[in-house]
């Protein structure tokens, strides 16, 4: 496990609506990503190469490669240049599509307004079988100035013998929860926890 040390984590009010605690503060490439988190999820694996930057938060106690939830932030250097959000949102699907076709599912989900993202994709997507397990997630992807940015927070289960059904309670919570993401401008000199982007 790497962890980089410019991560930051600020105390942020916890609110019963969408069931956030703290806020991680990373700073990926042109901008800051500020990444609702709940308070028992810890930074598990963080890595940035070859242009591409990965932030994996696992509940407390889990490991990396035995997790039952996961959030994912990711940011693609100068990708925005070049690719839409829809074109990765599609790519994300595919991925899932392949490694569960009998048992695939996807919604598309209103895209919510995230601050400073110049464009929002938002979806579910979902095995019923995969790798012995099942595994469904709601998603993010966001164009910034630069980058392109993915918020993701999934879950695996039980497999199932067919496409998952996303509980609304549970899911609609999460997808509001990954909402509240901020892609930030940096503030020349200013140091973590970055409060220009948690306040």
């Amino acid at each position: 496990m790497r962890l980089i040390p410019s991560i930051a984590a600020a105390l942020f009010a916890a609110n019963p609506a969408v069931a956030r605690d703290i806020i991680v503060v990373s700073p990926i490439y042109a901008q800051l990503v500020a990444l609702p988190t709940p308070a028992n999820f810890v930074a598990s694996h963080e890595d940035d190469r070859n242009g591409f930057y990965a932030l994996e938060l696992a509940p407390k106690g889990e490991k990396l490669d035995a997790w039952s939830q996961l959030i994912t932030l990711t940011g693609s250097k100068g990708q925005a240049a070049t690719t839409a959000v829809t074109v990765v949102a599609g790519q994300i699907g595919d991925g899932y599509k392949v490694a569960c076709p009998d048992t695939f599912a996807t919604r598309l989900l209103p895209p919510p307004k995230v601050r400073g993202a110049v464009a929002v994709f938002a979806g579910y997507l979902g095995c019923g079988t995969v790798d012995g397990h099942s595994e469904a997630m709601v998603f993010l992807v966001m164009q910034g100035k630069s980058e392109i940015y993915t918020v993701q927070w999934a879950e695996r289960g039980p497999a199932l013998t067919k496409p998952p059904e996303p509980d609304p309670a549970i899911w609609q919570l999460r997808a509001e929860t990954l909402a509240q993401t901020r892609i930030c401008d940096k503030v020349a000199g200013e140091q973590a926890p970055y409060p220009s982007c948690t306040q």
